[in-house]
């Protein structure tokens, strides 16, 4: 038997292969300007290295190299790896974590407006870290470093709890989630302004520096639960790609072809969830990654999330990491990176709002 393809489909088929060679290039530039930020942040410091050994001091440190201690090698390798590195790396994982967790969002509230704090996982954050920083109550362990992470980690997945029992009692449709989370998060917001009453202004000082983010004093222990999280998280997600373009089309198609959109939701809400309380467990609350780097990714590359949540993760790492550079070029690490990426964020999707609007005439 033979098949007879058509001028019409061979256009088609030319068509989609020139749309994905061009997505699959968009990813692998995104990595490529990873790699190069990466270098040329490590150089930067007290101690200035050349940017293109960095790559070779890296290299030699993974092979197993040593070097006499107090020689000129020593303290590049010492320097690179065990005090810029950690920050750096830690930088990639969690915009990269914060990142696909808001193009997952966005697909699953089917909302342009939604990141991973839609459920008010920040506030419930920031009332736990506020609750060890000032008032020095810790619910598993002594105060201190851990203690603010354990505290920020169980009061940020409160909210997932209130919206699984709820889900008992009422369908939770997408419009359902967004005001329990716009709810949740003014009760947090409010037990939060009642501890501040009171408090010395050091201490207030300190839970604000949290509340913005921070990637200062990170150190590699930082980057386990993370890593994990992004590994793990950033499978299950992807293999459930298909089911997040679905229901961006409505509820009615999606259960068309087979998906229980409101169990989706809720399974889905708890990953992410649990992927977004480990990076702001360690690093604080970090905005806009979650809500800019998937819209950038959707102008470049369409809505396809089999493409959009693998581009928007190495999108959120790159913007990350640059914010922060940024803030240990300008202030040698005193700018909380979280000040940075708002100061660049709000101008940057205020442009991406006009533009897609005047592209597609007011409709999302």
């Amino acid at each position: 038997m033979q098949y007879v393809v058509s001028e019409e489909g061979l256009s088609v088929v030319e068509e989609y292969n020139a749309s994905l060679t061009r997505k699959v290039i968009f990813i692998i530039l995104l990595v490529i300007a990873i790699f190069a930020v990466l270098c040329l942040s490590a150089s930067m410091g007290g101690r200035p290295v050349d940017v293109w050994s960095i790559p070779g001091i890296m290299w030699d440190h993974m092979m197993g190299a040593t070097y006499e201690p107090g020689t000129s090698e020593w303290w590049d390798d010492y320097v690179i790896v065990e005090v810029r590195l950690p920050r750096i790396v830690i930088s990639c994982v969690a915009g990269a974590i914060l990142a696909i967790c808001g193009a997952a969002v966005q697909s699953l509230m089917n909302n342009p407006l939604a990141s991973p704090y839609t459920l008010g996982i920040s506030s419930g954050a920031g009332f736990g870290a506020t609750l060890a920083i000032i008032l020095g109550f810790s619910l598993m362990s002594n105060v201190g470093v851990y203690g603010i992470t354990i505290n920020a980690f169980i009061f940020g997945l409160m909210p997932v709890v209130v919206v699984l029992m709820i889900s008992k009692m009422v369908r939770l449709t997408h419009v359902t989630l967004i005001l329990i989370g716009v709810a949740i998060s003014q009760f947090f917001g409010s037990l939060t302004t009642l501890v501040y009453l009171g408090a010395d202004e050091g201490s207030i000082q300190a839970a604000y520096l949290w509340e913005i983010g921070s990637m200062v004093n990170v150190e590699w222990r930082d980057l386990y639960l993370m890593a994990f999280m992004l590994v793990v998280g950033g499978i299950l997600l992807y293999a459930a790609s298909w089911k997040f373009n679905v229901l961006t089309l409505g509820e009615d198609s999606a259960k068309t072809m087979g998906v229980d959109a409101d169990r989706f939701r809720i399974l889905a809400m708890c990953l992410l969830a649990l992927m977004t309380m480990s990076v702001v467990s360690f690093v604080g609350i970090i905005g806009f990654i979650g809500l800019i780097a998937p819209h950038v990714v959707r102008s470049v590359i369409g809505s396809d999330n089999r493409f959009v949540l693998p581009a928007s993760l190495v999108a959120g790492a790159l913007l990350l990491l640059c914010a922060d550079s940024a803030a240990r070029l300008l202030t040698t690490d005193l700018l909380p990176v979280g000040t940075v990426i708002a100061l660049i964020g709000s101008p940057v999707f205020i442009y991406l709002i006009v533009r897609r609007n005047a592209q597609f005439k007011g409709a999302w």
